[in-house]
């Protein structure tokens, strides 16, 4: 492993996120917060700095290989964090309180520690946002198209950032990859925005939540989330963008170009309206009665336009890893939240702004296991395991049934440091996979309209690691702090 190329590229991506750091420090200045402002302005100024000593090292030129790029994105994820840490403290956050909402933000997880809303900053909130909206599809894919211009050609950073467990190329060459889903994700953020502006969201506000929807993070500039804004309309546009948003953007762009039935060709993607449409339907249902007869359902208002509105908006907040919220689902019925709970353990498809183990994984192994029950009964039949008419690599299924167990590992160990703090199991079980998952809100202390301020300092830093191993998806964690990994490592 080369060092100095390791490095070269880490402090590279620093640099251009030291100029994503103006934007909030303009703003600050603008609402004169100038306290604040300087915060931002220094946290860009040294992100900047080391971009340019950057240009400095060697490496110039060279093919990143696969355990450079690796090695990479795990270091380049924490520098970025602690800069992104950096104005939260300026603002008067603890350190672990920085670390968190820093984690959170960039992982586009949308858990938060903030109690006060009144009293944070405008450049602090749209900080928030915005840092999700930089994290969630992958840092280091946002800035792969500047990159040629330092010669990093940077394939192996692009496929261990990208999310999900294949690689969808869009276009022959990585950087036109890029910019091409980055078009679209821009696009779906500028549209959004403008919708909210036109049904009469504030403008401020209308930037911050299209950030975090486009982005699947969660934070809202209100502290009642999406509910704050009492407008069905606006909850139905936040309903269809967090459904885009939990989508494969690949195959979206496909759809644009002149494709469109390249979405509705994917398993994957019709077994994700099929979860949303279902989940919907039975939360609609448990909402309005505990009777188990469709027509007392009916008959008690299951399917009316606000009951569906307020069933959808939950199940698609949880499935795409949002976090937004238009009801206090901490409080809703056992049948309710064991539906909510089921919907974590999901996560949206490969290849979107989602968290979670995505449904692809969880696809291919029910098909797998399928496939096995199937050559029990008739041993001689010959039958590959496919997905979308492709024949599935064995090793892609080993990898999956790793990565899978690996998560659950993870999560049972996470319960149980939770639960040493006291919080009730619903607590512990909750923010061990809203934090695993990037998702945000759980149930018990850590409901949509709570937060996470009340845990440890210790607990909050063990949280972000949580949300750090999500967001990487474990493996690439695992490697890159494997002592292994750094065997051979040399300057140049």
């Amino acid at each position: 492993m080369r060092g100095s190329l390791v490095l070269r590229t880490t402090l590279a991506l620093v640099g251009c996120f030291g100029v994503v750091l103006l934007a909030p420090s303009a703003v600050e200045a603008a609402y004169g917060n100038g306290r604040s402002a300087v915060g931002f302005l220094g946290a860009a100024g040294a992100a900047v700095l080391l971009g340019l000593v950057s240009r400095l090292l060697p490496g110039r030129g060279l093919e990143m290989r696969r355990m450079e790029g690796l090695a990479t994105v795990g270091m380049s994820w924490l520098l970025l964090v602690l800069i992104g840490a950096a104005p939260y403290a300026v603002n008067g956050f603890a350190p672990a309180d920085a670390l968190f909402e820093s984690m959170s933000g960039l992982t586009g997880t949308g858990a938060t520690i903030l109690t006060d809303f009144d009293a944070a900053s405008e450049g602090v909130l749209l900080w928030r946002s915005l840092s999700e909206w930089v994290g969630s599809m992958g840092i280091i894919a946002l800035f792969i198209a500047v990159l040629p211009a330092l010669r990093i050609a940077g394939r192996q950073m692009f496929f261990a950032e990208a999310p999900g467990p294949t690689e969808e190329r869009l276009t022959p060459r990585i950087r036109n990859t890029a910019v091409a889903l980055y078009t679209l994700y821009v696009g779906l953020t500028v549209l959004e925005t403008g919708l909210l502006v036109r049904l009469g969201m504030p403008l401020f506000d209308a930037v911050c939540n299209s950030l975090s929807t486009v982005s699947a993070g969660g934070f809202s500039p209100h502290p009642s989330s999406i509910a704050g804004y009492s407008s069905p309309a606006i909850e139905w546009t936040v309903m269809a963008f967090m459904l885009l948003a939990g989508a494969n953007y690949a195959f979206q762009f496909q759809a644009i170009r002149g494709r469109p039935l390249t979405l509705l060709r994917s398993e994957e993607f019709r077994l994700y309206l099929l979860i949303v449409l279902v989940a919907t339907l039975l939360l609609a249902c448990t909402l309005k009665s505990n009777d188990v007869s469709l027509w007392d359902w009916i008959r008690a208002g299951a399917l009316s336009e606000e009951t569906l509105r307020r069933a959808g908006f939950q199940a698609l907040t949880l499935i795409t890893t949002t976090g937004f919220a238009t009801e206090d689902f901490a409080l809703w019925s056992g049948a309710s939240q064991t539906i909510l709970l089921l919907l974590m353990f999901c996560g949206g498809c490969g290849g979107s702004a989602a968290g979670g183990p995505k449904l692809v994984r969880i696809w291919l192994i029910a098909k797998s296991s399928l496939l096995e029950l199937f050559h029990t009964v008739f041993p001689r039949a010959v039958r590959p395991l496919r997905l979308d008419g492709r024949r599935v690599p064995e090793d892609v299924i080993h990898a999956i049934v790793s990565f899978l167990l690996l998560y659950l590992v993870l999560f049972a160990l996470s319960v149980g440091v939770v639960g040493l703090t006291g919080v009730g199991m619903e607590t512990a079980v909750t923010a061990s996979i809203a934090t695993l998952g990037n998702i945000g809100p759980g149930l018990g202390d850590v409901g949509p309209f709570d937060n996470y301020a009340h845990f440890p300092a210790g607990i909050k830093v063990y949280l972000s690691l949580n949300m750090w191993i999500g967001r990487l998806e474990i493996i690439t964690v695992l490697i890159f702090l494997h002592p292994a990994a750094w065997l051979g490592l040399r300057w140049r």
